[in-house]
């Protein structure tokens, strides 16, 4: 029987506890990316739950009578016995608008002659 040589052992068994730590490590990133996907999961089942109450809030306000009636007045011209409806063109809102300054303004002027205007030609007497 042969003898086995310490350096051989020694670097077969270096090996394989090599082989096993990459292997650990694989698993362990492994199960990290799974456990970002969970996280990334739950909070997209969070946000669908929360939108889903939304849906669920807004589907029981078109049920509603308030809803129907509103719905009735805008699109059916619709009003109350003893209501009057005032209707506003849409024209009249631009003709409140303030008219702009006609040519009547006067140019720009320097800095220096405005002075000059304020403390030479624009005297007043006491």
């Amino acid at each position: 029987m042969a003898r086995f040589r310490p350096n051989i052992v020694l670097i077969t068994a270096s090996i394989i506890v090599l082989l096993i730590i990459l292997s650990l490590a694989q698993e362990v990133n492994r199960r990290w990316q799974v456990q970002n996907q969970i996280h990334e999961l739950q909070s997209q089942v969070d946000s669908m739950q929360k939108h889903l109450v939304e849906l669920q809030q807004l589907n029981e306000y078109f049920k509603t009578s308030d809803y129907k009636e509103r719905l009735a007045r805008e699109q059916l011209n619709y009003r109350a016995p003893g209501e009057k409806v005032v209707l506003i063109p849409e024209t009249a809102a631009s003709n409140n608008q303030t008219p702009t300054t006609t040519a009547t303004a006067t140019p720009p002027q320097s800095n220096p002659l405005k002075w000059w205007y304020l403390f030479f030609v624009n005297t007043k007497n006491s």
